[in-house]
């Protein structure tokens, strides 16, 4: 390769080693965020290539560059903390999120999964293949962006669940929506595209809604944000559009409570519209399928199985 492998790692440990610092982008507001991008705007000379020998890999002499940058406390006096530095380093060279989406969609074998197994060598089988997964996810973020660092997984995961949610959430939507959207459930037949690290995105997306807006109990103002919002909102199927909707409107599996009580088809309508205010029999299954995959152990009702 055309540069030097060592300057760069010792690059990295160097700027990471401040992240004993780093306070969860606690005190980073939207204002910062633009004021940094205006910084960055101001100081391309800090991360364009220097040789047209570089002029094919720029996105890794961008980060190089950038890293350079960060590290010289003579020249960054504009950024007083690691949570402003590592902001820059991510509007700078990944301001897609490209690294935590491509982890997400990577599917990688959790960690609780192999300390789960029982079998000493069927562990070490999920940690080769753990290691084989994430080496897959490196080159596939080196062909996107030029560059690779593990680091930026964890704050770009805080990223996307807070500052860069980059649509404010619809509220008070008068056009009837909630029907529309439950209705996409009877296309559900297995949620063998949601895994345990999915879901734990999903439910932070579910506990976002919750605390942000307008009224967490307006359902037809969520099925509009999860109709017309998902891409802004990072859902990619419409297992996720549903399990979300779910996760917020009927966490405790009420509507299947509501089907193991009830062998009449009108009652166990009637009686879900009046709890509910929705019924539909695809959302039924996939409460089964979810609660099958992830919470088998919960009990529904008397007649749970």
């Amino acid at each position: 390769m055309a540069y030097d492998t060592k300057s760069l790692e010792t690059l990295k440990r160097q700027f990471h080693s401040r992240s004993v610092t780093f306070n969860n982008f606690r005190d980073i507001t939207n204002e910062d965020v633009e004021t940094l991008k205006q910084i960055i705007a101001n100081k391309k000379r800090f991360t364009e290539p220097k040789s047209s020998k570089y002029s094919n890999n720029d996105g890794l002499m961008n980060y190089l560059n950038t890293l350079r940058y960060l590290t010289n406390p003579t020249i960054s006096q504009d950024l007083s903390t690691f949570d402003e530095k590592i902001l820059y380093l991510i509007l700078s060279c990944d301001p897609d999120l490209l690294t935590i989406k491509t982890f997400i969609s990577s599917d990688i074998t959790p960690i609780s999964r192999i300390r789960e197994e029982e079998s000493e060598k069927r562990r070490q089988e999920l940690e080769k293949r753990r290691f084989q997964e994430f080496e897959q996810f490196a080159d596939e973020v080196r062909t996107q962006i030029g560059f690779y660092d593990a680091n930026l997984i964890k704050y770009e995961s805080i990223l996307s669940r807070g500052l860069f949610r980059t649509v404010g959430l619809t509220s008070d939507v008068k056009i009837p929506t909630l029907d529309r959207l439950i209705k996409r459930a009877e296309l559900i037949n297995n949620l063998d595209i949601v895994t345990e690290t999915s879901l734990i995105r999903l439910k932070s997306i579910a506990e976002m809604w919750l605390k942000d807006a307008k009224d967490p109990q307006d359902l037809n103002s969520l099925a509009y944000n999860l109709l017309h919002n998902f891409r802004e909102l990072h859902l990619y199927s419409v297992e996720e559009q549903i399990i979300i909707f779910m996760l917020i409107a009927d966490p405790n599996f009420n509507l299947l409570r509501i089907f193991e009580e009830e062998s009449n088809y009108n009652n166990m309508k009637t009686r879900a519209i009046a709890e509910l205010g929705f019924y539909n029999k695809g959302l039924i299954n996939v409460e089964r399928l979810y609660h099958d995959k992830f919470e088998p152990e919960r009990k529904i009702s008397a007649w749970t199985k």
